[in-house]
């Protein structure tokens, strides 16, 4: 007796058509009738403009039908003047053509003008700066005989030009009478930014900082000094300071 080979079951084929017709219908509903029905056929994706320069941003726009309007302008330390800093809608959102994206664009670094402190005290300047929104740079002294104040002799930016918000401005001070002699402090294995902040506000000057690698230590360590420590040091004089790098 022969055995017939049996096909699959009209069941199961009628099963599969029915299913696969199914799926093609919600697919068909989904990304073809339903755009058409509520008007989403247009729908584009919205570009990221953040970090564009302005004319860039706007071209990306344009090339999605999509407008650009500037509604805003802000100072920044990272993001150069022109460029786009923000932006709404968010970048990868959904957008009707021919709607609008808002920016707000970079006004560059915020510019302080340096005011003119010279002929005034030490401290005077210190209170002008901060006023101005800057900072006290390095303040080198110069010695003079005879009695009177000590008064600022010049200033670097100058008077009247414009700088950064938050940079330093450094000072010369014109200093009467005679330097007062210290004795040289032992620098070697601390920080250099924080050694040379104190050593010029006590009325020293760091005149020359060289690197020397070492990857045993720290970057801005002290590896070594001149003068060395404990060597007499007259006020308002030179440090030289040799500090770790591992470049």
């Amino acid at each position: 007796m022969t055995e017939e080979r049996r096909g699959l079951h009209p069941f199961f084929v009628y099963g599969g058509i029915v299913v696969a017709a199914f799926a093609a219908g919600i697919v068909i509903f989904h990304f073809i009738l339903l755009p058409i029905i509520f008007g989403r056929a247009d729908i584009v994706i919205v570009p990221d403009t953040r970090g564009m320069p302005l004319p860039v941003a706007e071209e990306a726009c344009r090339q999605r039908n999509l407008n650009l309007i500037v509604v805003g302008e802000r100072y920044s330390e990272t993001v150069p003047a022109g460029y786009v800093l923000e932006q709404d809608p968010a970048p990868s959102e959904g957008l009707k053509g021919g709607r609008t994206i808002r920016v707000v664009t970079s006004s560059g670094v915020r510019l302080e003008r340096v005011p003119d402190m010279i002929g005034g005290t030490l401290r005077e300047a210190e209170l002008a700066v901060e006023n101005a929104r800057l900072r006290r740079g390095r303040v080198a002294r110069v010695f003079r005989p005879g009695e009177g104040q000590n008064l600022v002799a010049a200033i670097n930016p100058p008077a009247g030009s414009m700088a950064p918000n938050g940079s330093p401005v450094d000072f010369l001070v014109h200093m009467s009478g005679e330097p007062r002699l210290y004795l040289m402090p032992d620098l070697v294995g601390k920080d250099l930014q924080f050694v040379r902040e104190r050593l010029e506000r006590g009325g020293f000057h760091v005149s020359r900082v060289v690197t020397r690698r070492d990857e045993r230590r720290f970057p801005g360590t002290i590896l070594s000094q001149i003068p060395p420590a404990g060597h007499s040091i007259r006020e308002g004089a030179a440090i030289e300071l040799v500090v770790s790098t591992v470049d």
